[in-house]
This record gives C-alpha cells, sequence and structure tokens, in this order.
C-alpha cells in the first residue's frame, strides 16, 4: 500500500501532463498518432493470425527463422508486431505461425509480393498446405 500511495502523485503528474495541450508548433501529425497507437498497442489487443503449412525441410525452415536477417526481420518490417514460429511434435515438417498483426494491409502486400513468394520458396513451404486462421469475433 505504502508503494502505490508514493507513486500516486507521479501517476496524478502524468495524467494531467497527458490531458493538457501540446502547443502547435509540437501537435501530432495523424500519421504520427496511429504509429504511437499501434506501437502502445498491447500483443493481445491486435489482431492475430496462425498460419500452418507444411515445409519440404524443417531444419532449413527453422533456420530462416534464427539469426540476423531473419524472416522475423522481413515479417516486423511488413506489418507483423511479435512473430513466433511452431512445429508439430510429431511431424517436424508440419510448421506454421503465429503473428501480431499492426497492420494487415502491409503483411498481405508483403506476403503476396515477389519477396515474399520467393522467400516462401526459399524456405520450402509448400503452399498448397497452407491455411490461414484469423481471431474469431
Amino acid at each position: 500500500m505504502k508503494r502505490i500511495l508514493a507513486v500516486l502523485p507521479f501517476l496524478l503528474l502524468v495524467a494531467a501532463c497527458n490531458q493538457a495541450e501540446a502547443p502547435a508548433d509540437t501537435a501530432v501529425t495523424a500519421s504520427q498518432s496511429e504509429a504511437m497507437e499501434n506501437a502502445e498497442k498491447p500483443a493481445m489487443a491486435m489482431t492475430h493470425l496462425v498460419i500452418t503449412h507444411k515445409v519440404a525441410d524443417a531444419e532449413q525452415w527453422l533456420a530462416a527463422w534464427s539469426g540476423e536477417n531473419s524472416r522475423h526481420d522481413l515479417f516486423k518490417a511488413n506489418g507483423a508486431a511479435h512473430v513466433h514460429t511452431v512445429q508439430s511434435p510429431t511431424d517436424p515438417n508440419l510448421t506454421g505461425l503465429i503473428i501480431a498483426v499492426k497492420d494487415m494491409d502491409a503483411l498481405n502486400a508483403m506476403l503476396e509480393s515477389e519477396e515474399g513468394q520467393a522467400a516462401a520458396a526459399a524456405d520450402g513451404v509448400d503452399m498448397e498446405s497452407m491455411q490461414v486462421l484469423i481471431d474469431a469475433k
């Protein structure tokens, strides 16, 4: 309880500052506001996708998601906030992604682009086996 009381004046100050109007020269543009909303949005508030697919070689696919210049970088540069890789314990070549999406249009554009298609092909993804699930409403 003492900790809460000690922090309360600080929280009240932050709340007051957030309610104050910004000077005209420091006003936030609509695109900056949208970027801040997306950056501050908790992962559970974002749209989530689950993508499953078969791959030719699970080790090759997993290697593409590891280290520098991994597929994580490609996805994060194109609308994904977080990407987790998953793999079936009984069929190692059945793999998938759980993606927290902050910009669905950018992610879809990348997945449909030549770059996205080339990445999937290089990683051995069987496009015919791909299934996409999205948050239920």
